[in-house]
């Protein structure tokens, strides 16, 4: 699709019944609609900077597109320059793949960079792993994968698994996958003990892993030491979930509802609900003396934040529509200003408290009742964050665990073992509700 059709599409959308449709919320809770917006004219932005993938040799985009479903979007990125698309085999059943495959058929496969993943099983065969391979290549309507990542592995013993590194090694040779990777964002299940930081030191010490997909922002500093190894070892360093912001805005909205609704709260809300009052003033004080009303300008430095960062190559954004294609491309290249980094300093010591750091788990441990509260906390931020509501409902209604519903008869245990001050207790019970719409 040239570029003429991708932003006489984008205009379309934004001035019809579709663009309305998918409008968000706007800072001060009013819902912004397609139709009472003037049609921009401006041109979609282009991306400025393009950085070398480790020892991969690759220049890509330092915004790239992670877990995207549309194929005008995926050519809106592609027409303004983006050359980086990570996908999965798990996102949307395949969903992912197929439309990142339109996109890019007609165009010059060597200036892309495709990467995809498979959750590796520890019985999985060396074979059932190829034909997966195969299938993701199917989807994608290409010869071959740039990267294949192990997807999410919660124990080192997978890292390591024979199976997956010899179905790498018959793929490579079969000329059909470049380079092997792997992402983690910390443990998914109470009892999974190798964290984030630890598999991807594992993966790096290991030798042959080319790429690495992990968390890192500036409220969840940790992964660091990761990003110091990846340089020392020449890996290629793409970044997930770098936007931490927008759980109190979340939180202090679903207060306030609960307030306006009169009814009689719950013994759990009466519980939990003063100290998350006492927490939300004080963070409100912040938000008033450093001025950060505006959750979208914080999200924009928070991205600005990890990509001043000379070991990081690309940042996988989830573009869902044209708007975020403008949002996202709009910081290629673009550094942090000072007062940008005030105002990121300002929030994580005023509303830090209600970020639930990824790849954390740290209070998973204490829970009686064996509630993943990584993986809930992850879904919560697919829908507060990310904007990815229905994904975030789809997911929590098929987890295959104790949803956080359980937290309403307990006493809080992971609270007072988280050592941030996340006020977990209250965050899982509102989450409970949001996933499932209560």
């Amino acid at each position: 699709m040239s570029s003429e059709k991708s932003m006489n599409r984008r205009n379309f959308l934004k001035n019809s019944a579709l663009g309305v449709v998918g409008a968000g919320v706007i800072s001060g809770g009013q819902t912004a609609f397609a139709g009472q917006e003037e049609e921009s004219t401006a041109p979609t932005p282009k991306i400025k900077q393009y950085r070398t993938l480790g020892r991969t040799g690759f220049k890509v985009s330092d915004i790239s597109s992670g877990g995207g479903r549309d194929e005008a979007v995926f050519n809106a990125l592609l027409d303004a320059g983006v050359n980086y698309i990570d996908t999965a085999e798990g996102y949307g059943r395949g969903k992912s793949e197929i439309a990142a495959g339109k996109a890019i058929k007609n165009r010059d496969r060597k200036s892309l960079f495709i990467t995809s993943k498979l959750v590796i099983k520890k019985d999985e065969s060396k074979e059932d792993i190829v034909k997966r391979a195969r299938k993701s290549l199917e989807r994608l309507q290409t010869d071959y994968l740039d990267c294949l990542m192990i997807h999410s592995p919660t124990k080192i013993e997978t890292v390591k698994l024979a199976s997956f590194h010899e179905a790498v090694k018959q793929l490579k040779n079969e000329g059909r996958l470049k380079f092997a990777g792997l992402s983690n964002h910390g443990a998914q299940w109470p009892g999974d003990e190798d964290n984030m930081e630890k598999i991807c030191l594992t993966a790096a010490a290991d030798g042959r892993f080319d790429v690495m997909l992990f968390v890192y922002n500036f409220m969840k500093k940790e992964a660091e030491r990761v990003l110091k190894v990846c340089r020392e070892k020449n890996i290629g360093v793409t970044l997930m979930k770098t936007n931490p912001v927008g759980a109190y805005h979340y939180m202090k909205e679903r207060m306030e509802t609960m307030k306006k609704e009169g009814k009689k709260a719950p013994e759990f809300w009466t519980k939990v609900m003063p100290a998350l009052e006492v927490k939300a003033q004080k963070a409100e004080g912040y938000i008033k003396k450093h001025n950060l009303k505006n959750p979208a300008e914080i999200r924009n430095a928070a991205i600005k934040f990890v990509l001043q960062h000379p070991d990081v190559h690309t940042v996988c954004c989830s573009v869902r529509n044209f708007d975020d294609v403008d949002t996202y491309l709009k910081l290629s290249g673009c550094g942090l200003t000072p007062a940008e980094e005030k105002k990121l300093s300002a929030y994580a010591e005023g509303c830090g408290q209600f970020y639930c750091r990824h790849a954390c788990g740290i209070c998973e441990s204490k829970c009686p009742h064996n509630v993943p509260v990584n993986t809930i906390m992850r879904y919560n931020h697919y829908f507060e964050a990310q904007g990815r509501e229905k994904y975030a409902l789809e997911k929590y209604a098929a987890l295959p665990a104790v949803k956080a519903d359980r937290c309403f008869q307990c006493d809080g245990f992971c609270e007072t073992a988280c050592p941030y001050g996340v006020p977990i207790h209250g965050l899982l019970g509102m989450a409970h509700r949001r996933l499932t719409l209560a």
